[in-house]
Formats: structure tokens, sequence, C-alpha cells
């Protein structure tokens, strides 16, 4: 009888280990195993120096890729640009031409040998010293009485630049293709006289660029300038008459001379009316002076002997303070007031971007991100400023030298045809 309970016991005791054993089975969970996801992870940008940056990346899961590519962009809203893509093996870019921006941002997409292309994330570079003005210069003027400078786009605007407070206090858009501009006394006030190619000369007060006046030349005018209060204009008329004056006061034509359609005039210091003269649609160029009387009558003109022999560059031309000729080119060219070449500045191998004066020195941009110094009288060079980018126009202020710099490098030769993608103002002490 007691080995029957036993036995009964035994089973029973059985049966609850079996049933807890079965309850504890319900509660156990596989887990899978998860792969690694892909990923291109771009490090934090290393600065090597102003013009170069080193990109790095590492990857996460089992591809093996062919490729990276690289795209930059130089603002948040911009187009990317692609730059040259690395193998597969390689895990570092060195982007050693960067643009002079504000901003750079920069992604890597990863090309996997099973077909897949992987996307990285985004980094950024930012530079907030770096202030473009989002104008592609044409030429520029300053005055140095108030400190402002005002500059003529490719696409018709002029912005005013103020260089006390380093900002864009004004921008007006004319709607038209412009010449060189002049900044001249009429009436006891200042106006900005702006040649346009629809045959006007429209005119500015420079304090606002409020539209003040409007002069008809009759066809395009690519220079203009204001002398003993008349105006002179180059224009596209017929050759013999593409040299207009206008009373500034009755805006009537007092005479017209010429020797070729179009071209840039610049007004000889210490003589009433005469002005230097050189072609801007002709091969080889050529160069003229016109000597007209206090009222506008025509007296003469003259040609230089050479045509084309010694450098002569519209765009890169300023008469001398001292009245006795003239600079023009790359190459510094001097010429006397009888239009007979003299020599060049002493420039070794940079290329001269333009031209201004102080009382003593001939102040000179570059090519090769420099300002240089000349005597006014020897010609010697004297002196020499580093720049950041390269002087597009540079002025005179005082103990200081200000530059209207060009953020790339542009071609300053002959033809000297696009102007700077983008530009800055530098400002540096004498």
């Amino acid at each position: 009888m007691i080995k029957t309970k036993n036995f009964w016991f035994s089973i029973l005791l059985l049966n609850f280990i079996f049933s807890c054993s079965s309850d504890s089975d319900d509660t156990i969970v596989t887990t899978p195993v998860v792969p690694e996801e892909e990923k291109i992870i771009l490090k934090e940008i290393t600065v090597i120096d102003e013009n170069t940056l080193k990109l790095e990346w590492t990857l996460t899961g089992k591809n093996t890729y062919q490729s990276f590519q690289f795209s930059r962009k130089t603002s948040e809203n911009g187009t990317s640009e692609s730059l040259n893509q690395e193998n597969g093996s390689t895990f570092v870019k060195v982007d050693s031409n960067i643009p002079y921006t504000p901003y750079l941002d920069y992604q890597v997409t990863g090309y996997s040998n099973n077909g897949q292309s992987i996307k990285s994330n985004i980094v950024s570079y930012k530079r907030p010293n770096i202030k473009l003005l989002n104008i592609r210069p044409t030429d520029a003027l300053f005055d140095s009485d108030t400190g402002s400078m005002f500059i003529f786009g490719s696409n018709g605007n002029i912005m005013k630049y103020d260089a006390a407070s380093g900002s864009v206090t004004k921008e007006i858009n004319t709607g038209a293709t412009l010449g060189y501009s002049f900044l001249g006394t009429y009436g006891g006030q200042k106006e900005l006289y702006v040649p346009r190619n629809d045959g006007w000369v429209y005119v500015y007060n420079p304090n606002d660029l409020t539209l003040t006046d409007q002069i008809n030349f009759g066809s395009s005018v690519t220079s203009v300038v204001l002398a003993d209060n008349k105006l002179y204009g180059t224009t596209g008329d017929i050759s013999n008459v593409s040299l207009k004056c206008i009373d500034r006061a009755t805006k009537q034509v007092i005479s017209t001379n010429g020797s070729y359609q179009f071209g840039r005039i610049k007004k000889i210091p210490n003589t009433s009316s005469s002005f230097f003269f050189i072609t801007t649609n002709v091969s080889p160029v050529n160069l003229i002076r016109f000597n007209y009387n206090a009222s506008g009558a025509f007296v003469n003109k003259f040609e230089d002997s050479y045509h084309g022999d010694h450098p002569l560059n519209h765009r890169i031309f300023e008469a001398l303070p001292t009245g006795n000729g003239f600079l023009t080119a790359m190459e510094g060219a001097i010429y006397n007031t009888n239009l007979v070449f003299i020599g060049q500045l002493p420039r070794g191998n940079s290329g001269l971007s333009s031209f201004d004066f102080d009382t003593n020195n001939i102040i000179a941009g570059t090519d090769k991100k420099s300002i240089e110094f000349y005597n006014l009288n020897s010609y010697a060079k004297v002196n020499s400023i580093s720049t950041q980018r390269y002087p597009f126009k540079v002025f005179n202020y005082g103990n200081k030298v200000i530059s209207l710099s060009s953020t790339n490098e542009v071609a300053i030769n002959w033809s000297y045809a696009d102007p700077p993608v983008n530009a800055i103002v530098e400002i540096f002490n004498k």
C-alpha cells in the first residue's frame, strides 16, 4: 500500500515538473543577427591652408566600393559641382583649389561592386570673414571725399559701397549694357554720368543713385567725360562723327569729330579739354589725341605712329596726374603727351591690372595678389603690399589704398574680356 502511494506521488510530481518546464519554454525568444547598415561616414574637414582642405571618411557594412564621387556646393541652396573621382580603396581626398567663398559643403557618393550607390553625410566649411559683393564688375570709380566706391556690373547693375562701414549702401539695375562712367561736378553738385548701349547717358545723384537727368547721344556710348561743363562721349556713329561734345546745360550738340567708332577717352590733366583716346573694337589697337577749346569746339587731333607695335589696352588705362602722359596695359606701358612710347614700369613677371596715384607714387594692382608702388617721376619701384585676392581696381584713399579685388584669377592680357566671377573689397595701410 505504501509503495502504491509512493508511485502515484512520483507520477504527480513528474507531471508538475513537466508542466513548469513547458511554461518556461514559451518565454524563450531567439533574436536574429541584423547586418550592419551600409554607411559612408564623412569626418570633419581638415584645413591645410586657405586654398586646401582634406576630406577623410570611414565605412560600415560589408560593401566593397569601386569608386567614390565627390560633390561640392558654395552655398546652402546652391547647385552641386562634381570633383574628380577616387578609387574604392582610397579614404582620403584633398581639394587643393577651393573657391574663395564664405561657405562650402561636401558629400561623398560611393559606388559599390554590387551596384549600390551610398551617399555620405554632408560636412560644411564656413568662413564668415569673407564678404562677397555678388557682382561681376566691369569697372569702378572711387570718390575719395566721401569714401564711396561705385561698382558697375556686367548685367547693368550699379552698386555703391561705403569704405567706412564696409557695406553696400545702395544697388540699382539700369536695364542696359554700361560703358565707362565718370564722376564729375556740375553746378556745384557731384554727378555720376553713366553711358549706355541705347544711346543715352544717364545722370545719377551719387548720394543715393537716384536718376536726375538723361542726355541723348544718338547711338551706343562706350565712355563719357565731363570737362568745362561739356560732356564728351565716344559713340558707335560713323568714324568721323563718333566723338561728340554736348552741352551739359542745354543738352545740345556743340561739335562732332572722331577717327574710329567706339573707344575710351581720358581727359589730360592740366589741359582745358584735351583727351587721350584708345579704340575698343579694332585691331591693331589705335591711339589718338583730341584737342578742344573751352567752348567745346574741335581744334585738332593726331594719331600715334605705331599701330600696334607697343601695348595698348583700353581696360587698363589712366592719364598721369602730372599731365605728361598716360599708363596702359598689363605691361605698364608709358606714353607721353605726344603719344610717344617711352618705356614700361619695372613690373618683373607681374601683370598690372589697374592704376591710381597719390602725391608721389603710381599705385598699381597686379595679377600676383599684390599692390605695387612706383615713383611718379623716376618710375622706380618703392613699395609692395600683399593682398588676399587679385586686385581688379585700386584706389588711393589718404593713408590707405583700397582694392576692388577679383575672387578668381583673371587673364589681363590684351583681350581682357571676361570680368571677375565675383569681388571683395580689401583696404590696406600704405
